[in-house]
């Protein structure tokens, strides 16, 4: 009895399940191959189940093993809250939170509330994990995030979200581009153009084909880069356009590098969320940052200092 409430095989097991490999697990939990297979292989009698098959692809989720997990993770996020609880029951808020966020929050909105809360307790840590839309989503339905800031993506019945602040999507060009003088862009404007996107998964490329989605077979190339910073550099230098952020685009357009097109129709307003597990009830610091963000919402027109 005493070996089923030991829960360190579990742990090994959510490693490996999150690394897809042996010898990666083994490396971060600083053990041996060997002792990483015991485990697996402790697990799995004590469930008597194959939880992990070796593929061509790295080690994957057998559905046994799908089902374990989804356990494993509620109860370890459940032992990671439980400190910061214990401590609130005393009116304390410390200890670490990390919050994740999509690029263009992350980036540009994020740091500013981040630090409004580290001002109010300075005992927390806080801690920031930057991915896509899509990416923040699987972080917290793995509990890995007690929460999370993204766009507009299609929201799962799973979470419960807040509105924290919005930006505009707009297409942008070289501020030497004569585009951004045309005032009603058609399709002949943009050909022989080259169109930067973001990749699938952000909210931020989402955006760009809901915008363009009339135009989109007028650019001679689309080019689809991972990082906000390469696409404002290309679009700067004249080498295409980009759909972006109005936060992200600031500082470039104060120095006369990008500016926004005039036709109002390449505008598009969009909102972002504060977003939690439902099932997943917040205690100590992560109660406090939910707390925090929501009655400090920061207003576009502040997010650039």
């Amino acid at each position: 009895m005493q070996e089923e409430y030991n829960l360190y095989p579990l742990h090994v097991f959510r490693v490996v399940a999150r690394l897809g490999s042996v010898t990666r697990a083994a490396q971060e939990l600083c053990i041996s191959q060997p002792a990483v297979s015991s485990h697996l292989k402790t697990l799995g009698l004590r469930y008597s189940e194959t939880l992990l098959e070796r593929t061509p692809h790295g080690m994957l989720l057998t559905p046994a093993g799908t089902a374990v997990a989804e356990h494993a993770n509620r109860i370890f996020a459940a032992l990671a809250d439980m400190k910061t609880a214990v401590e609130a029951t005393r009116g304390e808020v410390k200890g670490r939170i990390t919050l994740a966020a999509s690029s263009t929050p992350g980036a540009y909105l994020v740091p500013r509330l981040l630090r409004r809360f580290q001002d109010r307790y300075p005992e927390a840590e806080t801690s920031l994990l930057v991915g896509d839309s899509r990416e923040v989503l699987m972080w917290l339905h793995q509990y890995r995030v007690p929460l999370g800031v993204v766009g507009e993506t299609v929201m799962d019945p799973a979470l419960i979200r807040e509105e924290i602040g919005q930006d505009e999507l707009r297409l942008v060009a070289s501020a030497t581009d004569a585009l951004c003088r045309v005032p009603i862009i058609e399709g002949e404007h943009l050909s022989g153009r080259t169109l930067l996107l973001r990749e699938h998964g952000s909210s931020t490329r989402s955006g760009s084909e809901s915008l363009l989605c009339g135009c989109m077979q007028s650019f001679a190339r689309i080019v689809e880069l991972t990082s906000t910073e390469a696409i404002k550099q290309t679009v700067a230098a004249g080498l295409g356009v980009a759909v972006l952020s109005s936060w992200a685009t600031e500082l470039e357009e104060r120095a006369g590098l990008l500016a926004p097109v005039q036709d109002a129709r390449m505008r598009l307003e969009r909102r972002f969320y504060l977003v939690r597990r439902a099932d997943r009830p917040l205690a100590g610091t992560a109660a406090a940052l939910w707390r925090c963000i929501l009655t400090c919402p920061k207003p576009a027109s502040e997010i650039i200092d």
